[in-house]
């Protein structure tokens, strides 16, 4: 049973609903993970990977969505900025070894 973050009087209970958000949070990444990857399956040259004005809008775009839901800007771009790095590299290493195959 969830609890909000005032019902919980416990460090246990606090810990169960973080892990109770973390599955969640990782059930979605694993999501857009599948996504990521269709994408590379998309594109077909390496540096389409990396689009400087998609991700500065996309920065933005979850720098007020934070604002809105009162989570720290700055730690949003933070995690945005992590993930999608790690999703560009991502992104060039399948495109190019599927260029390398033929």
């Amino acid at each position: 049973m969830t609890k909000a973050p005032a019902d919980c009087m416990t460090k246990e209970d606090v810990r169960a609903e973080i892990d109770r958000i973390d599955q969640g949070l990782l059930t979605l990444l694993a999501e857009r993970h599948r996504y990521v990857t269709r994408m590379a399956e998309i594109k077909t040259d390496p540096h389409e990977a990396h689009d400087p004005v998609r991700i500065e809008a996309v920065i933005a775009k979850q720098r007020k969505r934070a604002e809105e839901l009162e989570l720290d800007e700055d730690q949003a771009e933070l995690i945005w900025r992590t993930l999608i790095s790690w999703n560009v590299n991502y992104e060039k290493g399948i495109i190019a070894a599927r260029k390398r195959q033929g």
